[in-house]
């Protein structure tokens, strides 16, 4: 009996939220038959199992709403607000006899009686003139599942996370030995096999968003009858899939943007109806995946969030001095919005009103590495949008020391690496907060062995990592060094060392020693790095006269080199998985951005992992740049040393006294130029003879890879072409006195003086000869 009533209790929290809000939006489809029936069913099959299990009172409450249903099936009763009610009420209460069988407590039966006569039909109660808040959503068809412990599944994820780990180590070790290529295989495939091993296993603990839309509806209805507001709810996207934990950090967040939308942000039908508004608000919420995050967006149509007012009362609490109001651009202006304490609300409701939340909701997101936005017109509504990775599970990281501790951050924070040793970097004091003048922008500095209190000095700090702790806030934190890039397996931290705010879990890298995960929320907060202090201001005083010389961006490429790139060609630093580069028709490429870029390595790029990349572009044709390490931007000196030979390196330089590769911009795009040259500008290429099917499917692309427009059309007159291709003899057709005819053969060493018809560089040369014979070139 006892597993009999915890499936019980299982499957009707499983169904609970979703029948609530399958009520609602029923309540304003009444027509809508489906839902109606499964409403039904819920409240039958609770009937028939608290029967089973010898739970009266909860067999006879199920009953009396069953009774209701049966009468709104057979249409002896219309649904109104009053039976509506009651008939959520009924469900609130087999939630908590559910809470309370789980938890071994007595069931308190107090009320049921009175919830059974609220389902009379003359049952009234106050505000039925009020219309509820409405859903509008598809039906959607629940995929086949089976019901697994969560127990489970953390033990198989575990498991996995094992694997990675083992699978990390044993890298290391391969990487120590000579190398053998048959065992680099075997580990290539192990490699394989574990990265989908963990994606499968990741997607397991999968949910979809729909568990965290479900009580929206009702939260909606009930907030907007208690406000006298009519609140329209519109969902899209509930169908996004997201990890289960990320769902429950999210679900109070949410609420409490929702719950402020209805009280502050969506106005009475009067007040709507005098602004030139429909009398029914709408709130939108929608869930998308971009990349490896969801998008949450939650939007209303009400007035709007007036920034006047918010500047006003910001600067009366002491949030900002009235010196900054002048500075503030939009974004910073409705930052504040988060600031602890702060709401432009004249009157306190019992839904919200107290200037608490929102500053905590923002921590909580942030924490879980996400970031909120804030959109808002005023008269027009107001948007959040919520940005939260998929998982936290296995997360790419980089690892840094203080002193002889290592801590490991997020990659996805962090936008830049400098050496504070290089005089890139100038720090100075402002205002009692360290700043780094960075190319010209200010931006404030927090030192993390200060912050832990193993460097008060800062003595050993040589490293900067520009970090972005929202999408409009970065600062710089100073570490003693830099040491790798990993895949961590992460692992919730014990509560003492949670509470300090500023570590996010723990870690254990392949080298077996676990380390600590650093929150960049956390730090900044700790740091006090928010708000004005968060601005990167534009510096107006020159550069330092040794600045001014040409700016590199140096780097450790992926065959062990220290090399540079002109800082003009770079357009993006970026980190993408590395299973995004494949080789289609010979050439490596990356899918980026709804583009196929070409790839060029000077190493092996790794099968597998985040891998940083180049973006590097001479203005028409862009290509991509794999590398292997920390970046910094140099300015060159003078002198440029030859290259001992052709190749890809256009010299070298001095480095703090190291050399390094500068590459030669030249030839890393002549290989990859993008021909957007129109056909009418082309050179004119007639082939003619030959095999039809050789001509137009081997040698015309060939030829037209080479910069021609290419006809196969027998009657055109061979003299007003550029160029004129005999293939095989020319078919009969012979034009022996003209200067631009290239004659093909179809074998080698023919003694006619043709060229092999597969001889592709001799084709190339010949085309060149004749083109410029004739006058172009």
């Amino acid at each position: 009996m006892d597993d009999l009533l915890a499936e019980f209790i299982a499957e009707t929290r499983e169904t609970l939220e979703t029948i609530a809000s399958e009520i609602v939006v029923w309540e304003t489809q009444p027509q809508d038959r489906t839902r109606l029936d499964a409403i039904f069913r819920f409240v039958h099959t609770v009937k028939g199992s608290a029967g089973f299990l010898e739970l009266p009172q909860l067999q006879h409450l199920s009953h009396e709403a069953e009774t209701a249903l049966s009468d709104l099936r057979d249409g002896k009763r219309v649904p109104d607000p009053a039976l509506i009610d009651a008939i959520l009420a009924i469900v609130d209460r087999i939630g908590e006899t559910m809470n309370a069988l789980e938890a071994g407590e007595d069931i308190d039966h107090e009320g049921d009686e009175a919830l059974i006569a609220a389902l009379a039909e003359d049952a009234s109660r106050k505000g039925d003139e009020i219309a509820p808040g409405r859903k509008t959503a598809a039906r959607s068809t629940p995929a086949r599942s089976i019901r697994v412990p969560v127990e489970l599944l953390d033990r198989l994820m575990g498991g996995v996370s094992d694997l990675v780990l083992a699978r990390n180590e044993l890298a290391r070790q391969l990487r120590r030995s000579s190398g053998d290529r048959e065992i680099d295989g075997a580990f290539d495939r192990v490699t394989n096999c574990v990265a989908e091993m963990r994606e499968t296993i990741t997607w397991a603990r999968m949910q979809r968003i729909e568990a965290l839309f479900a009580s929206l509806p009702r939260i909606v209805r009930d907030i907007s009858a208690e406000l006298g507001k009519q609140v329209a709810l519109e969902i899209d996207g509930d169908d996004v899939e997201l990890d289960r934990e990320m769902i429950e950090m999210l679900r109070d967040p949410l609420i409490h943007i929702v719950r402020n939308a209805v009280d502050h942000g969506i106005a009475k039908p009067e007040q709507r109806v005098a602004d030139g508004k429909p009398a029914i608000g709408t709130l939108s919420i929608s869930a998308r995946q971009s990349g490896n995050q969801i998008l949450v967006a939650i939007a209303d149509d009400g007035c709007g969030i007036d920034t006047g007012r918010l500047i006003a009362k910001a600067v009366s609490e002491g949030a900002i001095d009235a010196s900054q109001v002048s500075s503030l651009d939009e974004r910073d202006t409705l930052d504040l919005v988060f600031h602890p304490g702060l709401s432009t609300v004249e009157e306190v409701s019992a839904v919200s009103g107290r200037g608490v939340g929102m500053d905590v909701v923002r921590s909580n997101v942030e924490r879980i590495g996400g970031s909120i936005d804030i959109e808002s017109a005023s008269g027009e509504g107001t948007s959040f949008i919520l940005r939260v990775p998929l998982t936290l599970t296995i997360i790419p990281a980089l690892v840094v020391a203080v002193g002889n501790e290592m801590f490991a951050l997020p990659r996805a924070a962090i936008e830049e690496i400098i050496s504070l040793t290089k005089g890139s970097v100038r720090l100075e004091a402002i205002g009692g907060t360290e700043i780094a003048a960075i190319r010209g922008e200010r931006i404030p500095v927090a030192r993390l062995g200060k912050l832990l209190e193993r460097d008060t000095d800062g003595s050993g700090d040589r490293i900067a990592i520009i970090l972005r702790a929202t999408r409009s806030e970065r600062f710089a934190l100073t570490v003693s060094e830099v040491m790798d890039h990993e895949e961590l397996v992460v692992r919730p931290a014990p509560a003492g060392i949670m509470q300090s705010g500023i570590y996010a879990g723990t870690a254990l890298p392949d080298n077996g020693r676990p380390l600590l995960l650093l929150d960049v929320a956390g730090i900044a907060d700790r740091a006090g790095l928010r708000l004005s202090m968060a601005r990167q201001d534009r510096m107006h005083e020159p550069e330092p006269a040794q600045k001014q010389g040409i700016a590199a961006l140096v780097f450790d490429d992926l065959d062990g080199k220290r090399r540079a790139v002109r800082m003009g060609i770079v357009e993006r630093i970026i980190d993408t998985d590395a299973r995004a580069i494949s080789e289609s028709a010979g050439v490596t490429c990356l899918v980026l951005d709804n583009e196929i870029l070409p790839v060029l390595a000077s190493g092996t790029v790794p099968e597998s992992g985040t891998l940083r990349v180049l973006r590097l572009s001479d203005g028409g044709t862009a290509i991509v740049y794999p590398i292997a390490g920390e970046v910094d931007v140099v300015t060159l000196p003078d002198r440029i040393e030859a290259p001992g030979g052709p190749g890809h390196i256009a010299g070298v330089v001095l480095v703090d006294g190291l050399p390094v590769e500068l590459l030669d911009a030249h030839r890393l795009f002549a290989g990859h130029r993008r021909d957007d040259i129109p056909d009418g500008e082309k050179p004119s290429c007639l082939i003619l003879g030959g095999d039809r099917r050789w001509n137009t499917e081997v040698l015309g692309p060939l030829v037209e890879m080479a910069g021609y427009a290419v006809s196969f059309d027998e009657t055109t007159d061979p003299r007003a072409m550029d160029v004129v291709i005999e293939a095989d003899g020319g078919g009969g057709q012979s034009i022996e006195d003209a200067v631009n005819v290239v004659r093909l053969e179809p074998l080698p060493g023919s003694q006619s003086g043709g060229i092999y018809r597969y001889d592709r560089r001799g084709i190339y040369a010949a085309l060149k000869e004749k083109l410029a014979a004739g006058g172009r070139s």
